[in-house]
C-alpha cells in the first residue's frame, strides 16, 4: 500500500465485537508506526441498532475523523447501507454475501467489493458465528498490506486474561480472513513501516493515566456516559496504582465520598456527565466554601436532561463557569486532545491541592472515547504536596485556625487524627476557625479570602494552543476537542491559497483573556467553532474582552464537526468577503 494515510471502517449490530474488532485494527497500525485517530458511533441501546468504528490512520499526524472510507467492512445489510455516502470509486468493500444475503450490485457501487464469508469461516476454524469480524479484521490486515504477526501479537495482548484458547480461536478466525483474501487476490504490497512506535489511548484513559500520574489517591464515580470508562480503567488499575476507587450508588454519594476522602488528606476526582454533574452542584459549592481540593471530570453530552447519552457536545460551558449558588473560584480545564487529557488532568490534581479549590476538567463524547496516537515525553512523575500545615497549633477554644487570613490567601490544612489540628468544615460561613459566623466583617473577610486567590490562580495560565500563517485573513477560536478538525482543516485550506490562524482554547476559566484579546485583533475575520447552538465560547469571549463575535459556526446534532464543516465555512467567509 503506498497510500500515506488509509481510513477504514468497520460497521454492525452491537453485540457483534464492531469495537473490539476495531481496537484491534488501530493498535496494529499504531505497532506498525502510523498515527491513528479512532472514532466510534453507537445508539444509547442495550443491544441493537448500528455501531461502527472508524481507524484512520496516516504516516503523519492525523487529528480527527474521516467523512471518506477507504475500506468499508459491512458486517450486516445495515452496516453497508447506512455508510454508502461514505465511499466512492476509490474505496473497497468488505460483505458477507451468505450470512446477509447482501445482493452487493443492486447498490451501484462503484469501488471495489469483496464477498467475504466471514460467519462460515468462523466456524470452519473452530471459532463461534461472533468471531465473524476477526475473520474481516484478517482480511483487512491482508487489504491493508499490514503484518499478520503484529495482529497476532495485539490479540494476545487484548485477550490474554481470558485464557490461551481465546487467543487462539481469535488469531485462527483473523488468520482465515487473511490466506481467504490471499488466495483470491494478487500480493498486496507491504505497508512502509514507520519510524517509531505509538501510545494509543482514547481521552478517558489519557485523564485516568494523567490523574495517576498527578498522584491521584480516592475516585469515586457512578456510570454516565461518555465518562464511564474512567471508573472501569481506574477499577482495573486500582491495586497496581495503590488507590481507592469506589461505584458508588449514585453521583451525589460520589461527590460527597470524594470531599470525604479530600478532607482527609487525599487527592480525591470524581468523573460524570451533564446530567450527574447537576447532582453535584451542591457538593461543588460544598468544597468552594470549606475551601477542600477537588477535581471534576465533566464529559458532555447534548442535553437537557439525558438528551442524547452516546453522543457528543459541547453545550455545559456556562453551567460549568456558572454552576453552584454563591460566589466561589474555580478553575475549568478543556483538553483538546488525547495529549492535553493527560497533561491538564495531571495538572488538575496538583492545581486543586495548591489552591484548594474545585478544578473542573471538561471534556466530551467525541474526545472522551476516540482514540489517539501520542507519545509522552517522560513516564516518571514527581509529584509535590501543597498546604499541610507541619506544625499545628491550636487557637481558640482548642481549635485549630483552618481559615487564617494571611497575605497568601491560602490557609494551611490539617487532617483529622493530627494534634492541634482539630478544626470544623462545613457548608456555613464561618470564621477562621470554621465555626459557623454571620458577622458581616468576617464573611466579607472570607469571601475576599477566596477570590484573591483568582490574582494567582491567573498567572497559572500558560500560552494557549497558537498557530499562525503569514497573510492569513481568518483566525478560528475553539475549545476542547474541535481543535482536531480545525487542525487538519488548515492544510487543506492553504492549499486553496486560504491560509488561516487557529487558536484552541484549554484554559477557559480563570480566562486568558489578554492572549484572546490579542488573537484577535491581530485577524480581519473571526470565526468560533463550537458544538453548541448558542455560542457560549463566543459569548464567554464577549464577556471578558468586549468583542462580539459575528462569525459563529456551530453544530449540535450530536455529531462531532468534520474537515469539510471548517472548510466549508471558510470559503464561504472569503467569497463573501
Amino acid at each position: 500500500m503506498d497510500k500515506e494515510s488509509f481510513v477504514w471502517k468497520v460497521a454492525g449490530a452491537a453485540g457483534e465485537g464492531i469495537m473490539t474488532t476495531g481496537l484491534l485494527l488501530s493498535k496494529t497500525f499504531a505497532r506498525s508506526g502510523w498515527h491513528v485517530f479512532d472514532y466510534s458511533e453507537y445508539p444509547s441501546l442495550i443491544r441493537g441498532g448500528t455501531n461502527t468504528y472508524q481507524v484512520h490512520a496516516s504516516k503523519f499526524p492525523v487529528y480527527c475523523q474521516s467523512s471518506r472510507i477507504d475500506l468499508l467492512v459491512a458486517i450486516n445489510k445495515d452496516g453497508l447501507e447506512k455508510h454508502l455516502g461514505e465511499i466512492d470509486q476509490g474505496s473497497i468493500v468488505l460483505y458477507d454475501k451468505e450470512d446477509d444475503k447482501i445482493e452487493i450490485n443492486k447498490y451501484q457501487i462503484t469501488g471495489k467489493t469483496f464477498n467475504l464469508p466471514m460467519v462460515r469461516l468462523a466456524k470452519e476454524f473452530g471459532g463461534k458465528e461472533v468471531m465473524g469480524n476477526n475473520v474481516a479484521l484478517g482480511a483487512s490486515v491482508y487489504l491493508l498490506g499490514l503484518d499478520i504477526s503484529l495482529l497476532d501479537e495485539v490479540i494476545n495482548d487484548v485477550f490474554s486474561n481470558k485464557g490461551k484458547n481465546v487467543v487462539e480461536l481469535n488469531q485462527k478466525a483473523a488468520h482465515a480472513g487473511y490466506d481467504y483474501l490471499k488466495a483470491r487476490i494478487p500480493q498486496i504490497p507491504p505497508l512502509t513501516k514507520g519510524q517509531s512506535q505509538f501510545l494509543t489511548m482514547t481521552g478517558n484513559e489519557a485523564i485516568s493515566l494523567g490523574s495517576l500520574a498527578g498522584g491521584l489517591q480516592f475516585y469515586a464515580a457512578y456510570p454516565m456516559t461518555p465518562a464511564s470508562s474512567i471508573l472501569h480503567y481506574l477499577a482495573e488499575k486500582a491495586k497496581d496504582a495503590g488507590i481507592v476507587v469506589k461505584h458508588a450508588e449514585d453521583e451525589i454519594s460520589a461527590v460527597n465520598m470524594a470531599l470525604g476522602a479530600s478532607f482527609a488528606g487525599t487527592r480525591a476526582m470524581v468523573a460524570t456527565s451533564g446530567g450527574g454533574f447537576c447532582y453535584m452542584v451542591e457538593a461543588l459549592g460544598l468544597a468552594g466554601i470549606a475551601e477542600l481540593p477537588l477535581v471534576i471530570v465533566e464529559a458532555m453530552r447534548p442535553g437537557p436532561a439525558l438528551g442524547m447519552p452516546t453522543w457528543t457536545a459541547q453545550g455545559d460551558l456556562k453551567f460549568i463557569l456558572n454552576a453552584g449558588n454563591g460566589e466561589f473560584p474555580r478553575f475549568v480545564l478543556a483538553p483538546g486532545d488525547a495529549l492535553e487529557a493527560f497533561d491538564l488532568a495531571r495538572r488538575a490534581q496538583e492545581l486543586a491541592e495548591k489552591y484548594q479549590t474545585p478544578v473542573i476538567l471538561v471534556s466530551d463524547k467525541h474526545l472522551s472515547e476516540s482514540r489517539y496516537s501520542l507519545k509522552l515525553e517522560t513516564s516518571i512523575f514527581i509529584n509535590r504536596r501543597y498546604g499541610f500545615s507541619q506544625n499545628p497549633k491550636q487557637g481558640q477554644n482548642d481549635a485549630y485556625p483552618r481559615y487564617l487570613l494571611n497575605d497568601s490567601n491560602i490557609s494551611d490544612r490539617t487532617v483529622p487524627g493530627i494534634i492541634g489540628g482539630t478544626h470544623i468544615a462545613n457548608s456555613y460561613t464561618h470564621n477562621q476557625y470554621g465555626l459557623s459566623s454571620e458577622e458581616s466583617n468576617e464573611s466579607k473577610s472570607q469571601v475576599d479570602k477566596l477570590f484573591q486567590k483568582l490574582e494567582k490562580m491567573r498567572l497559572e495560565i500558560p500560552q494557549q494552543f497558537w498557530e499562525v500563517e503569514p497573510n492569513s485573513q481568518i483566525t478560528f477560536i475553539s475549545f476542547g476537542s474541535t481543535k482536531g478538525q480545525i487542525k487538519e482543516a488548515k492544510p487543506k485550506l492553504k492549499k486553496e491559497n486560504i491560509p488561516i490562524n487557529m487558536l484552541n482554547l484549554s484554559w477557559l476559566w480563570p480566562f486568558p483573556k489578554e492572549q484572546v484579546r490579542q488573537a484577535i485583533k491581530s485577524s480581519q475575520n473571526v470565526i468560533v467553532v463550537e458544538g453548541n447552538s448558542q455560542g457560549q465560547l463566543a459569548d464567554l469571549i464577549t464577556q471578558e474582552t468586549g468583542i462580539i463575535i459575528k462569525n459563529r459556526l456551530n453544530r449540535y446534532d450530536g455529531r462531532p464537526f468534520y474537515v469539510e464543516d471548517i472548510v466549508d465555512y471558510a470559503k464561504k467567509l472569503t467569497k463573501n468577503a
